[in-house]
């Protein structure tokens, strides 16, 4: 495009915002989820881990169930 040129339509930056939240308003819930940023990223939610062990709380239990015997 030529510099000197101006296109006929140039939208605002209101008019931009205003049309992106229509369109937004028409998705359904699962092209929201689709669409939110970070999609598709692994979160502790959505992935399996195996159970863990805290072995500093297990032995804290078990020093406190000797001294208790003792």
């Amino acid at each position: 495009m030529n510099r000197l040129k101006r296109p006929e339509y140039l939208p605002t930056r209101r008019q931009i915002v205003e049309q992106c939240a229509e369109i937004r308003r028409n998705w359904t819930n699962s092209e929201r989820r689709r669409r939110s940023v970070g999609h598709g990223m692994a979160s502790a939610d959505d992935t399996w881990s195996p159970p863990q062990i805290l072995t500093s709380q297990c032995l804290a239990r078990v020093r406190k169930i000797v001294a208790d015997a003792v």
